[in-house]
């Protein structure tokens, strides 16, 4: 793991108790970065948000295993079905055999024209559904904005963590862990 002072890509750092982000950005020339991250809290029933680009597949897996052992992961929470947050999800079910996989209906369809996903691991979300993860409540909400008609933010209510998903997504002129570090152009 890595903290704020030493922030890489792909490196996880700590935001809250037991949450930690594993940040990734795609270079996007000549308007700058676009942020893809994924988020892991480790808790008593570890929870993984998200499963990271295909992109850097084995990478991602090595980071939020550096986290959190596969094994011990309970839920998988899919915020949406873009690439950028499900890439990984066949390669994260079969390293998490333990793990239900939360996500909405709509969203299995959607990926069935890529894979089949095994349905007898999921648990399906609305707006407002809550998980009992052991020490924390998951609240499953439908961000105000978003551009995928799928997509489901994370309030976890031990932590007030908020995982909004796209729903402030912009690119930035270089990978930044803090909002502080924007300027206000």
């Amino acid at each position: 793991m890595t903290t704020m002072e030493t922030f890489n890509l792909l490196q996880p750092y700590k935001i809250a108790e037991e949450t930690f982000v594993i940040p990734w950005a795609l270079e996007a020339p000549p308007v700058g970065h676009f942020p893809m991250n994924s988020m892991v809290i480790r808790g008593a029933e570890p929870v993984l948000v998200d499963t990271g680009a295909p992109a850097v597949r084995s990478q991602w897996l090595e980071a939020a295993w550096s986290v959190v052992d596969p094994l011990d992961v309970r839920w998988i929470f899919l915020t949406h079905d873009d690439r950028d947050h499900a890439g990984n999800l066949l390669a994260v079910l079969a390293e998490c055999p333990n793990a239900t996989l939360l996500t909405t209906w709509f969203s299995i369809g959607r990926m069935a024209e890529e894979w089949e996903t095994p349905i007898n691991r999921c648990r399906f979300m609305t707006d407002g559904d809550t998980i009992d993860a052991g020490d924390r409540t998951l609240v499953a909400k439908r961000p105000p904005l978003y551009d995928n008609p799928t997509t489901r933010a994370l309030f976890d209510t031990k932590t007030n963590v908020l995982w909004a998903v796209d729903t402030f997504a912009t690119n930035v002129p270089t990978p930044m862990p803090d909002i502080a570090a924007l300027s206000a152009d």
